[in-house]
């Protein structure tokens, strides 16, 4: 059921609108604000709005586990993952973007300053447009990918909860550095996959595996590993094929993981 979930929910997410019902955000939104008038505490806040999600997801799905032969499951897990998967237009700002570099650089340039990147802490560093392009291709399908792999599609929900709040909620809050630190596991393993997608010697020669014991910020990180991959070729046209590239692959691995695992 797991791998037919997560088929069915990448499918959908590439044909549906930005705005899609699917990946509406109001509720979370208007919860948010209701807490941020009641309860002072940040910390508190995020535990808070983080377990009563978890509640609702797992009971939701508990309800129904044996409705329509587990039909109904199927496609509630489906759908919560689609809601977990990025919202920005990632390829629509890659193409516009390409359009536009060689005669209007600064149109060009709007079209990536578009995409959202977590401000770098603690030096409150706002992140180039080359950052965002990566950094919002990996957000869009490899950070909760690689969570409902590892969780189930109730840690792919959590993440997406976190990032949502952590880009409304400016400046930096304790949700950005939440994200940061939901952040560090999958952009070093994504950096890991750029050396079997790209320049094999060239990320070997960058010693990535040292960034498992550093705090290097996930759009810094996978933009300079995404550059060092396509030999310093650094256009928006090379980072987003090392990232098609990095998707295969990784969605051929978890295909066969979760077939025959």
């Amino acid at each position: 059921m797991t791998f037919l979930a997560m088929i069915i929910a990448l499918s959908l997410h590439q044909v549906i609108q930005p705005d899609s019902f699917l990946q509406r955000d109001t509720w979370l939104l208007q919860w948010n604000r209701w807490a941020t008038g009641r309860i002072v505490s940040p910390a508190v806040r995020v535990a808070i709005t983080l377990i009563a999600v978890t509640l609702v997801v797992v009971w939701a799905l508990a309800t129904i586990d044996d409705w329509l032969f587990g039909l109904l499951e199927l496609l509630a897990t489906a759908g919560l993952f689609v809601w977990s998967l990025g919202r920005a237009d990632f390829h629509t700002a890659l193409e516009r973007f390409e359009a536009r570099a060689a005669t209007d650089p600064l149109a060009a340039t709007a079209a990536l300053e578009a995409l959202w990147a977590p401000i770098h802490e603690p030096e409150s560093h706002e992140p180039g447009p080359m950052e965002r392009l990566v950094y919002s291709g990996y957000a869009r399908w490899f950070a909760p990918l690689f969570y409902f792999a590892l969780g189930g599609v109730l840690a792919a929900v959590l993440y997406r909860v976190v990032s949502v709040l952590a880009e409304r909620e400016q400046p930096p809050s304790a949700y950005t550095q939440l994200l940061r630190w939901a952040d560090w596991a999958p952009s070093r393993v994504l950096g890991l996959t750029f050396a079997l997608t790209g320049d094999f010697m060239a990320v070997s020669k960058r010693a990535p595996l040292k960034h498992f014991a550093d705090a290097t910020p996930a759009s810094q990180l996978l933009q300079e590993l995404a550059g060092v991959a396509c030999n310093h070729g650094e256009s928006a046209r090379e980072l987003g094929n090392i990232l098609y590239r990095s998707a295969g692959l990784w969605l051929v691995f978890l295909s066969v993981v979760l077939i025959f695992g």
